[in-house]
């Protein structure tokens, strides 16, 4: 059997203490870029092929860019969750109503530069449709139960050495039941996808790399006393009492998510081959698949508390995943 090479693997979870701080999630951005850029490359070269009847491989190319593409917009729906590019919107919305009422500094001119493309770039309802389409809970089309079998694949890559016969890989039991999850997600995602995904995910990227821009410029900062981008983005959430899902969590929930479905893109093209070993026990996405997982319970626990409802007496599992507030962004 084929086994790609294994990467390190800590003997046990924990949570870097600086894994949400600005500049990780700047690393989670630029990888991001990367995987588009990737994607976009790839597309580019099918597409300047000859009309003609291409080998079956070529539909799992397809897919591949069009995976690695989700991938960074899953990220980007996340960090839609957290508020990054609303919460730069609305600030740049009040700074031409002349209704922010603080000095922005050197944050000024970047924020008029906001506001004037703003209409180069996908709207809040066009962000909604996309990231809703694609991971939606409860959403037509194939975002409708993506949540499902996300878990479903994390479970899977989890418990990848429950009961295994083998020290490398776990066994083959243990890597059908990987490929049979991975197959389901890919078929979902694959069919919820389109030709524009991988360019939506570069116009989407540079949104958020401009928001962040302006999140972590030191005047802004300073003019809201925040410590870092989420300070700033819960003092403008303030200041038009918009109330969303724990940032930080959300952030952490998108890199982890962008791990795993980059990992996906790459063991797509090997799904039909049951001769290869998809992931090693020791591979960095299982821990992307835990912290996945952790962060998913955190917000459903974090749902549940703030329900006034009497099912949220209740504590929820990892099973039962929140549902992921699309109509609230729009």
């Amino acid at each position: 059997m084929m086994l790609a090479p294994p990467a390190p693997r800590a003997a046990a979870y924990t949570r870097s203490p600086t894994a949400n701080d600005d500049g990780s999630l700047h690393e989670a951005l630029r990888r991001a870029g990367n995987l588009v850029a990737s994607a976009t490359a790839l597309a580019v070269t099918l597409d300047a092929l000859p009309s003609i009847e291409l080998p079956p491989s070529s539909a799992s190319q397809v897919d591949q860019a069009q995976l690695r593409a989700v991938a960074s917009l899953y990220l980007a729906s996340e960090l839609e969750n957290a508020g990054v590019v609303p919460a730069v919107e609305t600030l740049a919305g009040l700074g031409q109503s002349g209704g922010i009422g603080i000095d922005l500094g050197k944050a000024a001119p970047l924020v008029a530069q906001f506001w004037k493309t703003r209409n180069d770039r996908a709207t809040r309802d066009e962000r909604a449709a996309c990231f809703g389409r694609l991971f939606g809970a409860g959403q037509s089309g194939g975002g409708a139960g993506f949540e499902e079998e996300m878990l479903e694949l994390c479970e899977a890559l989890y418990k990848l050495d429950e009961q295994a016969t083998n020290a490398t890989y776990g066994g083959m039991a243990q890597q059908a039941r990987v490929r049979a999850a991975a197959t389901r997600l890919v078929d979902r995602l694959a069919g919820a996808a389109g030709g524009i995904t991988v360019f939506l995910a570069q116009e989407i990227l540079k949104a958020l790399h401009d928001a962040l821009a302006i999140l972590g410029t030191p005047d802004l900062r300073g003019a809201f006393a925040a410590r870092d981008i989420w300070g700033v983005v819960s003092a403008i959430d303030g200041m038009t009492h918009t109330a969303r899902a724990d940032a930080r969590t959300s952030a952490r929930r998108g890199k982890a998510g962008m791990t795993v479905l980059a990992w996906l893109a790459d063991a797509a093209v090997h799904l039909d081959d049951q001769g290869v070993v998809l992931v090693g026990l020791d591979h960095p996405v299982i821990e992307a698949a835990i912290d996945w997982m952790q962060a998913t319970l955190e917000l459903g626990e974090a749902d549940a508390s703030a329900s006034p409802s009497p099912s949220a007496v209740s504590p929820p599992s990892v099973s039962r995943l929140p549902t992921s507030p699309w109509s609230a962004i729009a």
